[in-house]
């Protein structure tokens, strides 16, 4: 199919959704959509409570199967594995389709779950967390591309805003329930509890979900492709990993991570069908969509990752109550979604989205001056809830309007293209802000090592200076956030007023 016909097909479904939409009566929870919508919501209750769970469970593992060296690796191997599978789940959504897809994966889920539940020892149960992350990220790919073809156009932000309230939810309630399993039983009943849930999810989808393709079509994967992808994700990884260890390390790390990134940009523009394809990348909106919401999240998330660190070092709150301090960006996030699901028909998603952008500036900056003058909790609070409402804002409206100009049969690879770039935001927040914070406390102090044995989680002494510059490390990450917001705010507006001239 040449370009033009490419581009008349796109407009057609766009008339076809918008005339659709006039016509939607009910909402996600009315019983056309409720099936999709319990497998949907299942699903990421399951992937937010994996995240939350598995992370409080990890001392058990420790002390029950040893190799304490290994530990991260349960973490780490889950999230590189999960990071790749979702992109090689674009080509496969859209070749085989939405509900076929999700049976496999969502099984596979389940199987290697209840796998980690009786994993013998540390060495069986990292692989086994490597085989999980490929169903982890393939099913929540399958999620996330079933919203924009199970629901028409003017029920996607409801659907996206309850997505965001069962994560907020578990976000309160997760660690609750993970401190009662692990009360009650060892780490294997974290993952024991995840199989109900897991199955729930599975039945409400068996048949629900949009069968997308009448006759499966042929997967041709893009190993080379994949192989790029996955060094470039675990380069990735592994500067982070070594922040505040061996700067050395983060710098070789960064630089091949670089490399391979330029290598893979090279061979999708060689191959017919590559697993990424550059214009999912680039194409508008999809390239103002990624930048945008990849922006909202590395200026957002770089301070809120060490949040709980200032709370229980400089103003002296228990290591529990800093812990539930992640919470308010999670609950301003939610927030932000529900507020663009219940906007006006006629407000257009770029809209939304510099309104979202133009929230973070001053939430960063108030966050700024907390930190720097040690002013009250509350206020701090308050600016990370309204950086939780940007980013809600943003990345809701930003996927609505993707999933708008994509056509059924891309579906599937635009989708992963997005998550692919929203993952990579997140872990370049982590290193952003661990990068300021430790090079501030060497520069200040030299205790390193003690700032990391509170990350975590360890018992550690640090003396008054440390606190300090811990203080000024987490100000210093919040004011780079705020300057890096302001060409954040330039591009969001650029992309508004080109959607405007292309109506």
């Amino acid at each position: 199919m040449d370009l033009g016909r490419q581009t008349e097909g796109r407009r057609g479904l766009r008339r076809r959704q918008l005339s659709t939409d006039t016509s939607v009566t009910g909402g996600i929870w009315s019983p056309r959509y409720l099936a999709v919508t319990i497998a949907n919501l299942t699903v990421v209750a399951v992937a937010a409570f994996d995240g939350l769970a598995v992370v409080a469970a990890l001392p058990s593992v420790g002390e029950d199967l040893g190799s304490i060296a290994w530990l991260p690796f349960v973490i780490t191997s889950y999230l590189a594995a999960s990071a790749v599978a979702v992109v090689v789940a674009g080509p496969i959504i859209d070749a085989v389709g939405v509900r076929r897809t999700f049976r496999v994966t969502a099984s596979w889920f389940c199987l290697t779950t209840a796998a980690a539940a009786v994993a013998p020892t540390m060495e069986v149960l990292i692989v086994v967390r490597l085989a999980q992350g490929l169903g982890g990220g393939l099913v929540i790919a399958v999620a996330l591309a079933a919203v924009g073809l199970a629901y028409p156009h003017d029920l996607r932000p409801r659907a996206f805003a309850a997505n965001s309230l069962v994560w907020g939810l578990m976000g309160f309630g997760g660690p609750a329930v993970a401190a009662g399993l692990l009360a009650f039983g060892d780490w294997r009943l974290v993952f024991a509890a995840q199989i109900p849930i897991t199955l729930g999810a599975l039945a409400a989808g068996w048949r629900s979900l949009p069968a997308t393709r009448d006759r499966a079509g042929r997967v041709d994967t893009d190993w080379h492709g994949v192989a790029l992808l996955t060094v470039f994700v675990v380069a990735t990884l592994a500067a982070v990993a070594q922040l505040g260890v061996r700067w050395w390390a983060v710098a070789v790390a960064a630089a091949a991570a670089s490399v391979v990134a330029r290598t893979y940009w090279s061979h999708a523009g060689r191959v017919s069908d590559p697993v990424m394809r550059r214009e999912h990348l680039v194409r508008f909106p999809l390239g103002a969509v990624h930048l945008s919401t990849a922006a909202v999240l590395i200026v957002g998330l770089a301070a809120d990752n060490y949040l709980p660190l200032y709370v229980q070092t400089v103003r002296g709150a228990s290591e529990q109550a800093a812990a539930f301090t992640l919470v308010f960006l999670t609950v301003g996030w939610t927030l932000g979604a529900i507020v663009f699901s219940r906007l006006p028909r006629r407000w257009p998603e770029s809209r939304a989205t510099v309104a979202g952008a133009s929230t973070m500036l001053p939430a960063l900056v108030l966050v700024t001056v907390v930190f720097a003058v040690d002013g009250p909790l509350w206020a701090l609070f308050v600016g990370f809830s309204a950086m939780g409402v940007s980013i809600g804002l943003v990345s809701t409206s930003g996927i609505t309007w993707m999933q708008r100009d994509a056509v059924e049969s891309e579906m599937g690879r635009v989708n992963a293209a997005h998550q692919f770039v929203r993952t990579v935001a997140i872990t370049v927040a982590v290193a952003l802000g661990g990068a300021v914070l430790l090079g501030t406390v060497e520069a200040r102090t030299g205790a390193v090592e003690s700032v990391r044995s509170l990350l975590a989680g360890d018992a550690a002494v640090v003396d008054a200076d440390t606190v300090a510059a811990i203080g000024d490390g987490v100000a210093l990450i919040s004011g780079i956030a705020a300057v890096l917001a302001v060409p954040t705010w330039v591009v969001v507006w650029r992309a508004h007023r080109r959607r405007c001239l292309k109506i």
